[in-house]
């Protein structure tokens, strides 16, 4: 089943938005030559409307359908550009399955999961290419490989696969919204990948709401790769619908250019990028203390920027209240990509402001057990042939197992854990690591963190941060004793870290920067 939700356009006719073409021609015909997209290209600041988006989408679309009629799964490797967003939405409107990878992707990964996907046809970047060519040697079924110019080759086929050229009918694709347009893979914690296949009722559902709206005037930084659904369902299909701007930053280097450069009003960030954002905000304090300290931010953010939204990893309120000093409200949300991916938006209110987001209500969400699980449009149709796994991620009344553990409360999700992460104790006590992990996260010295049981005790391995290198082993040891000695005293006694190890490497993570917790096997530990 799919969401249909019906809006009332300008023209006073009612639209149903269900599928991401609808959405791409509901936003041309809704907000028209206002900028939807703003870019630097050879340092220069390029703008393109809803229409000319529109537009740009459609002509992909028919790009596609002359090369080949028939529905296949397409590969998209590229890094996270104008060019690459219109591409990626074009793909989904041309009623082609879309499978965006990591532009890092070695290529022996690439060949083992384009075997899992059924990848026919690669579009990549130039870069790319080399490692296409090796792909192509190896996996045997890629039957055409597209390398992507720059965007003077894109303006040609933008021009070429124009609405007024010979070509135009093929944009004529009659698309069931119930049918499979992304499929994600997922990044991996515990070892394995599996594709999440996203139909286009779920990205149009989890897009086309109201509960949440960007104000008049929004102007969105968008800073995380596009092959992401996080970054692509909230940046780019969320504000078609909201008729907001979205600002493409680019390499994370740019950053700080950028927020000056586009003059955003709001970012999505990770909390690793918070965290460096809210640093270079006291570094300016410092350097200008005749300056109010939302003057100094304003060296660093431009004088627009008032709200963060973060999502991926815990967001302390430690640093909600540090940036609120700054008149800058950082909020988070809450979403898995089986979900297309929200399950909540920020509240930017003061009520629930360290809640992990407000339900939208597009989706019946429930806890069961302390496990958050959703039931509704935006669900994913399940993995790509894995039906076992499919079938262990639902209930038996269709429910989404999360695997989050958590609790409701005014309509606010409040994250606990992960369920697969539970420390279960010879005592019975269940534990949840992240828990303790999040009381070090506004630490200066323990830079990563993974809590886990051994022996029936609870264990810490910690990274610390960098400058503690230049010490003797005996001197961070010390320093590391006394900030578990502390963390360990607002604890009660079955929760306190036993025992503590010093790590000299980082932990290995995943492409959204997610610690792999794949060696620390909480279940068999549990039982020792």
């Amino acid at each position: 089943m799919y969401y249909s939700t019906e809006f009332e356009g300008s023209d006073g006719l009612k639209k149903d938005i269900l599928t991401v073409k609808d959405l791409v021609l509901f936003a041309a015909e809704e907000y028209g030559e206002r900028d939807f997209c703003r870019f630097f290209r050879d340092f220069e600041m390029c703008k393109k409307s809803f229409i000319e988006f529109s537009e740009d989408c459609l002509a992909v679309s028919r790009y596609i359908k002359n090369i080949e009629k028939k529905k296949m799964h397409i590969a998209f490797i590229g890094k996270t550009n104008y060019e690459y967003v219109a591409c990626l939405t074009g793909m989904i409107c041309s009623g082609n399955v879309v499978v965006p990878f990591d532009p890092n992707i070695s290529v022996e990964e690439a060949c083992q999961l384009f075997e899992d996907a059924d990848i026919e046809m690669l579009f990549c970047e130039e870069e790319f290419s080399k490692k296409a060519d090796e792909i192509g040697r190896r996996y045997k079924r890629l039957r055409q490989i597209v390398s992507l110019g720059d965007w003077r080759w894109f303006e040609k086929i933008f021009r070429k696969f124009s609405s007024d050229s010979e070509y135009a009918p093929l944009a004529e694709v009659e698309i069931n919204p119930d049918d499979c347009a992304l499929i994600i893979y997922t990044s991996g914690t515990t070892g394995e990948r599996k594709g999440v296949m996203l139909s286009n009722g779920n990205l149009a559902s989890n897009s086309c709401y109201d509960s949440y709206k960007s104000r008049e005037g929004e102007v969105n930084l968008s800073l995380l790769p596009m092959h992401h659904v996080f970054c692509y369902a909230c940046d780019v299909l969320k504000n078609l619908y909201d008729g907001s701007t979205v600002c493409l930053n680019g390499a994370l280097i740019s950053l700080y250019r950028n927020l000056l450069a586009f003059e955003p009003t709001v970012a999505r960030m990770v909390p690793l990028i918070c965290k460096s954002v809210l640093t270079k905000i006291k570094i300016s304090e410092r350097k200008h203390p005749e300056l109010s300290k939302r003057e100094a931010a304003e060296l660093v953010v431009g004088k627009n920027f008032t709200r963060i939204i973060a999502g991926s990893a815990f967001l302390s309120g430690a640093l909600i209240d540090e940036f609120a000093q700054y008149g800058i409200i950082a909020r988070q949300g809450y979403g898995m990509s089986e979900c297309s991916p929200r399950i909540t938006t920020s509240d930017f209110s003061e009520d629930n402001k360290y809640s992990n987001g407000v339900l939208h209500g597009v989706d019946d969400v429930r806890i069961v057990d302390g496990e958050i699980q959703v039931k509704g449009p935006s669900v994913m149709l399940g993995y790509y042939k894995k039906p076992e796994r499919t079938a262990e991620a639902f209930t038996e009344d269709g429910y989404l197992h999360t695997g989050d553990l958590g609790y409701i409360r005014n309509g606010h999700i409040y994250l606990v854990g992960r369920k697969k992460n539970l420390i279960i104790l010879s005592n019975g006590e269940n534990i949840s690591p992240e828990e303790i992990e999040n009381k070090f996260v506004d630490d200066g010295i323990v830079k990563e963190i993974v809590v886990f049981a051994e022996k029936d005790s609870i264990v810490a391995e910690i990274f610390p941060e960098e400058q503690l290198a230049t010490g003797t082993k005996e001197e961070t040891y010390a320093e590391i004793l006394g900030i578990v000695d502390r963390v360990n005293s607002t604890l009660n006694t079955d929760r306190q870290i036993h025992t503590f190890r010093i790590r000299e490497i980082p932990f290995e993570r995943t492409s959204t920067g997610k610690i792999k917790r794949t060696q620390f096997n909480y279940e068999e530990d549990a039982k020792k």
